[in-house]
């Protein structure tokens, strides 16, 4: 057969020119690695496990804000209380503690469970205002479930009035002003956040305050 026939050398051209036009296969793509579009079933896995480490090290630190706020909470009910008590020795009368009227609230006023009219206003040395401390909405204390137990007979009453002795010498039905006696042991004040909860606890002989 005469190789130089124009058959022979157009079917050797047309042969060149199809392995020409075949696409190229990219050298640094690796064999079985789609790259056209998506996420590859290592870069799903390997995001999924991003996601479980940085839930686990989120969890450790929600509970840790947890004890801050009950910290922070348990702090501004032992101040009020001190600062009740405080104030019925420097003024040599009662001073009641309510966190009974306004829920989550502490507020101290220049009166006794058994009185009726205007109290004297009780001023917050630091704010110069009403003393009205919002424990449940605080800043640092936010979310914080406040619970009073002043007790008398087992039941358990939102005020308490300290005397001029410094004594808490009467728990109190604030709502109505109803006195109901000395406060029991057992008497305090509850704290609770989620899972957890803190106590105050009140000495009535001496109206002292402990706790965390």
């Amino acid at each position: 057969m005469d190789i130089g026939s124009p058959g022979i050398v157009g079917g050797a051209i047309r042969r060149r020119a199809s392995r020409r036009d075949l696409p190229q296969q990219d050298p640094t793509r690796r064999p079985g690695l789609d790259t056209s579009g998506g996420f590859t079933l290592a870069e799903l896995l390997i995001t999924i496990a991003l996601l479980a480490i940085l839930a686990a090290t989120m969890i450790p630190n929600m509970n840790s804000n947890d004890a801050d706020r009950l910290d922070a909470a348990a702090a501004e009910v032992r101040n009020a209380l001190r600062f009740a008590r405080s104030e019925a020795m420097r003024r040599g009368q009662t001073v009641l503690l309510d966190a009974e009227s306004t829920a989550g609230h502490i507020k101290v006023s220049d009166i006794s469970c058994t009185s009726f009219g205007t109290p004297k206003t009780v001023y917050d040395p630091r704010t110069k205002l009403a003393f009205d401390v919002d424990v449940s909405g605080g800043p640092y204390s936010s979310g914080v479930t406040l619970t009073p137990r002043f007790m008398v007979g087992g039941t358990a009453y939102g005020g308490v009035v300290f005397g001029a002795t410094g004594a808490a010498v009467d728990a109190c039905q604030v709502t109505g002003m109803n006195s109901k006696g000395t406060p029991e042991a057992g008497s305090g004040v509850v704290l609770s956040l989620g899972t957890r909860q803190v106590a105050l606890a009140l000495d009535a002989a001496t109206g002292r305050v402990s706790g965390p």
